[in-house]
């Protein structure tokens, strides 16, 4: 769902697959005290663990500040 969502707002985005890829499972867990869920989604030093459309797009709100001029 949030891979779509962020498709659908032509949101670039990296996805890790933290069953496969140890380091971005520590990372992951780093930067969400822990958490073993997913998906862990980080906009402007925010950190969102689950999904929710509302509040994503409000993080993207400053996305979309920083690289107006």
């Amino acid at each position: 769902m949030a891979k779509e969502f962020l498709s659908k707002e032509d949101v670039e985005y990296i996805a890790y697959d933290v069953t496969k890829d140890n380091d971005a499972l520590k990372e992951m867990m780093e930067v969400s005290s822990g958490a073993r869920s997913v998906p862990v989604i980080s906009v402007c030093d925010k950190v969102m663990i689950g999904f929710d459309a509302d509040r994503l797009k409000q993080d993207l709100n400053c996305l979309k500040q920083s690289t107006e001029i």
